[in-house]
């Protein structure tokens, strides 16, 4: 009988035990329960609050799109705008006659998420504030820059016309060129049996005893040239709104762009008889060969890439500014290149090729050159959340 009494203690405990922790488990699952519905509702206000500021930005572009002017007033985004759960409240800053910024806080909920946009107008009178001013570069004071090595051999032209030609790294002048240019390196300057119509001046001076510097040679500290920084933005917007960017472009008939700038976005060749008129400015790579002719129209550009080499085998001209912030720059076969070569990285220049009759070729952007712009909207130049 103690037996049986004793069993059915023990199942009773056991009930017992197995029931509270039934309880304990549901209430756990109640609160995890809730916890998921109250982070999925934080969630949906969080994305609402963003979508809010988000319209907020739309609402605030709309109206200073056509009427930059109407970034300077506060009264049209002075109060909030409520929807059914939620709103934003807008604020808009005038930087400068070219740049405005919308702040845009969206809230739904008790949740507040920001969507900021920088608004550029590139045709605005800014005079001169926002303008760079290129001519004061004192890198445009050169025919030829180069960041890194220059090395000239084969034959050809390295004519001056006034400018000058300066590396930032080692100089190395040999094979027959005829030099007719005053010559400058931050490192060393070598040269062989050649003739340089100029002077040269270098820390470091490395001179074949058949060698010719009509000027005369100094071995002096040769403080490095910046490279000037183009900003392509301008370009980018003007070659958008005249249908002219492109993802990669390559061609061997003639080809115009529409308003004078091609931008693209990837590599450039060109190559066969093309008669370029205009100026091709690309993110990657450039590469013209066979007869290929390049001439600017509304800016002095010719060539020009952020990053990018340049690779030159065309046998005729290419006019204008060759530029490549930080690549190299090759040139070979027997053309020629009349205005300036500014390149970051390496040059070199073999062939029977002339390089360079110095023009000098400071960037007009579109917008605050001579060319009368075609008008177009205020553009989103900058975009968080």
């Amino acid at each position: 009988m103690k037996t049986n009494e004793s069993k059915c203690g023990f199942a009773l405990v056991t009930v017992l035990v197995i029931v509270s922790a039934l309880a304990v488990m549901l209430t756990m699952l109640t609160k995890m329960g809730s916890q998921r519905v109250f982070d999925t509702q934080r969630m949906t206000n969080k994305a609402k609050a963003l979508a809010y500021a988000e319209a907020g930005v739309d609402f605030a572009y709309a109206i200073i799109s056509p009427d930059f002017d109407q970034r300077n007033n506060s009264a049209l985004f002075a109060n909030k705008t409520s929807y059914g759960e939620g709103g934003y409240t807008l604020t808009v800053t005038a930087i400068s006659n070219n740049y405005a910024l919308i702040n845009s806080v969206g809230e739904c909920g008790g949740i507040s998420q920001t969507a900021e946009a920088l608004v550029e107008d590139i045709y605005a009178d800014s005079g001169g504030s926002d303008a760079i001013d290129y001519a004061s570069m004192d890198g445009f004071n050169y025919a030829i820059l180069s960041g890194g090595q220059f090395g000239f051999k084969g034959s050809g032209y390295i004519a001056g016309g006034g400018g000058k030609l300066h590396s930032n790294s080692a100089i190395n002048i040999n094979g027959s060129a005829q030099t007719e240019i005053s010559v400058s390196s931050t490192v060393e300057i070598s040269v062989g049996k050649n003739t340089i119509v100029g002077s040269i001046s270098a820390p470091l001076l490395d001179l074949h005893k058949f060698s010719n510097i009509t000027a005369g040679s100094t071995t002096a500290t040769v403080p490095p040239v910046a490279i000037p920084d183009i900003d392509f933005t301008p370009y980018y917007n003007w070659a958008l709104d005249h249908g002219e960017v492109h993802n990669g472009f390559s061609t061997t008939a003639d080809y115009t762009p529409v308003g004078g700038i091609l931008y693209v976005i990837g590599d450039v060749s060109i190559s066969s008889f093309a008669k370029i008129s205009g100026s091709i400015i690309a993110t990657g790579n450039i590469k013209i060969s066979g007869q290929v002719t390049v001439t600017p129209t509304i800016d002095t550009i010719a060539l020009a890439t952020g990053s990018g080499n340049i690779q030159n085998t065309s046998s005729k001209r290419i006019t204008g500014l060759v530029y490549s912030n930080s690549g190299n720059y090759k040139q070979t076969a027997n053309g020629e290149l009349f205005g300036q070569l500014i390149i970051g990285g390496e040059i070199q220049k073999g062939g029977n090729s002339d390089i360079v009759f110095f023009q000098q070729s400071i960037p007009t952007p579109p917008g605050v050159c001579s060319v009368t712009p075609v008008k177009s909207l205020p553009v989103i130049a900058g975009w968080q959340k």
